[in-house]
């Protein structure tokens, strides 16, 4: 946690940094700080338009880290995340649906609409798969109805009567911290309380879980109720994420199993807040490689995600990290 807070300190310094202009560190400093002889100009552009962005992102990677390990260990499935079971997908069809259409719903109320489609999703998609099946099983099918919900988002934003352009597209089928302001922030903010509730709650569940649900119901848990509640928990982290920033891919997904093999050890009381951490450092470091690697031209960051997630998972993959569990 040390070197993961070091890390983060230097990714969110870099990213309020660079940029055009680039900004040395005292600048930026004196602009968070309101020092005497920094420019009205520079200080608009670090509180103004980097540090929502900054806060944004540093948000949204921490509730998609703890997101993805409470639902790996609930579901039993290395491969569970809510980019592949359809979660982020349906959250992303209703924010969309509501944005691009202007719908009368209060903005405040977007994540709750996210979450309830997600929600919706992704019990429809656990109702058709065994939990005790190959794992692969329950990919294929959340892949499959992906991509059906990401076709239904095309056609949302397209037939829409205010197309936004190719910038609203990125937003609901990859994820971008593009449009993140301060408005955005304040939006997800309430729902953050969250996070530390479900680090400090969900841990011992998850670790009696993995014993099996014998031994579970043995110890006095009932394994149903308690893996609908920690699903739902796991939701309602990703809702708030795509209702400001849309779908950000393999964040959930990779961010437990790097921590899980960092730390070799598979306990839910340590891997849940290191996770967030991680997913935090994650986020931040491809959004400032989408604002930077190409200038002027900005990239969705969740392009860059699956370019930095997907090489990792096939990694942890081939090392054969989905047949050997640490031990808790």
């Amino acid at each position: 946690m040390i070197v993961l807070s070091c890390v983060s300190a230097g990714v969110v310094l870099c990213s309020l940094a660079w940029g055009t202009p680039t900004l040395s560190v005292g600048k930026v400093v004196g602009a968070l700080f309101g020092s005497a002889g920094v420019e009205d100009s520079h200080r608009f552009i670090v509180r103004d338009l980097r540090l929502p962005r900054v806060i944004g992102g540093a948000l949204a990677g921490g509730m998609l880290g703890a997101s993805g390990a409470v639902m790996q260990d609930t579901l039993r499935n290395p491969l569970a995340g809510p980019e592949l079971i359809g979660v982020s997908a349906g959250a992303s069809l209703a924010v969309a649906t509501i944005v691009a259409f202007r719908l009368p719903f209060p903005g405040i109320a977007l994540p709750v609409a996210a979450l309830v489609a997600g929600l919706i999703t992704g019990t429809l998609i656990l109702s058709l798969v065994s939990l005790k099946k190959n794992p692969m099983h329950m990919l294929l099918v959340g892949a499959a109805f992906t991509a059906l919900i990401n076709a239904l988002v095309i056609a949302v934003i397209t037939l829409a009567p205010n197309f936004g352009g190719v910038s609203i597209i990125y937003r609901f089928l990859v994820g971008s911290l593009s449009d993140v302001q301060w408005d955005e922030v304040r939006l997800a903010a309430p729902w953050t309380i969250a996070l530390p509730l479900v680090i400090l709650l969900a841990g011992r569940p998850l670790n009696v879980l993995k014993l099996g649900d014998e031994v579970a119901e043995g110890l006095g848990v009932g394994v149903r109720r308690t893996r609908a509640v920690l699903f739902a928990a796991s939701v309602l982290l990703v809702a708030p994420v795509v209702a400001i920033a849309g779908p950000i891919g393999f964040i959930a997904l990779v961010s437990p199993h790097i921590v899980r093999r960092l730390l070799r050890t598979s306990d839910a009381r340590v891997v849940l807040p290191v996770a967030a951490v991680t997913g935090a450092v994650l986020v931040l470091a491809a959004d400032a490689a989408a604002r930077l690697a190409l200038h002027p031209h900005e990239v969705a960051v969740g392009l860059w995600t699956a370019l930095l997630g997907a090489p990792t998972l096939l990694v942890l993959m081939q090392r054969g990290i989905f047949r050997r569990r640490p031990s808790a």
